[in-house]
């Protein structure tokens, strides 16, 4: 019987034979590996949270479906004094002008949520236009403002889907903290998951749908738990300029 006995150099030349691989195939794939995730190389990327805006972050709320959970935040942010930014779908829109109206007349700033909630990655460049065209009309008609922010439905999105909605006049947001609201996983997880997670800067993504039935009782809690930490709570468009001035 004969042992084969591998040298440490044997041992270092064979790791370092595994990372040149590992690096090569992913730069093939046109992939940067980064702290616990992978990110595409070139790939262009929606605003998810603003760095240069100090202790600010904006709370933002999709929403395409329902009236009862709308009122409900509604009524948690006018106690607070606060606007937020809310993502509206098209169609919802449509058949709530009296939100909608209610919305604009607190002070909240309404953005797009597309109009058919589809993944815009799946739609050619017409596609695209159409739906966030559609969305725009929607949205003005029934609130009398001209969004100039997308937040892609599923937050779905690729190179096309930027481009064209920058060349629509779009900017387009996700976010940068999710509050898991829509799972409906208990409103002490959703109070403790954002306070615990947020960043200056940063996006938070709610609902107001009515498929979420939590968020209402957690919001008040959230903010006033920022408020605590020093956190100024502003629009997205806010935080935008906040961190282009360095505020």
């Amino acid at each position: 019987m004969y042992f084969v006995t591998v040298s440490h150099r044997a041992k270092r030349a064979v790791r370092l034979f595994v990372l040149l691989v590992a690096v090569v195939v992913i730069a093939r794939l046109g992939l940067a590996v980064t702290t616990g995730e992978v990110a595409v190389i070139g790939r262009l990327q929606p605003i998810r949270t603003v760095p240069g805006a100090q202790n600010m972050v904006a709370l933002t709320f999709d929403l395409s479906w329902g009236e009862v959970m709308p009122a409900k935040v509604l009524a948690v942010l006018r106690e607070h004094g606060l606007q937020c930014t809310f993502f509206l779908s098209g169609p919802w829109a449509s058949s709530h002008p009296d939100l909608v109206s209610e919305l604009v007349a607190d002070g909240h700033e309404i953005a797009s949520h597309g109009y058919r909630h589809v993944n815009l990655s799946s739609l050619d460049e017409q596609g695209i236009r159409e739906n966030l065209r559609r969305a725009e009309e929607a949205i003005t008609a029934a609130g009398g403002e001209r969004p100039r922010l997308l937040r892609p439905p599923n937050g779905d999105y690729n190179d096309l889907v930027i481009r064209t909605a920058e060349a629509m006049g779009y900017k387009v947001v996700n976010w940068g903290l999710d509050s898991h609201d829509w799972m409906n996983p208990g409103v002490s997880y959703i109070v403790d998951r954002v306070l615990g997670k947020v960043r200056p800067g940063d996006i938070v993504l709610f609902h107001a749908s009515d498929t979420c039935k939590q968020t209402d009782q957690a919001l008040p809690a959230i903010i006033e738990g920022l408020a605590a930490k020093g956190f100024q709570l502003v629009t997205v468009s806010r935080l935008l300029e906040a961190g282009a001035s360095g505020d």
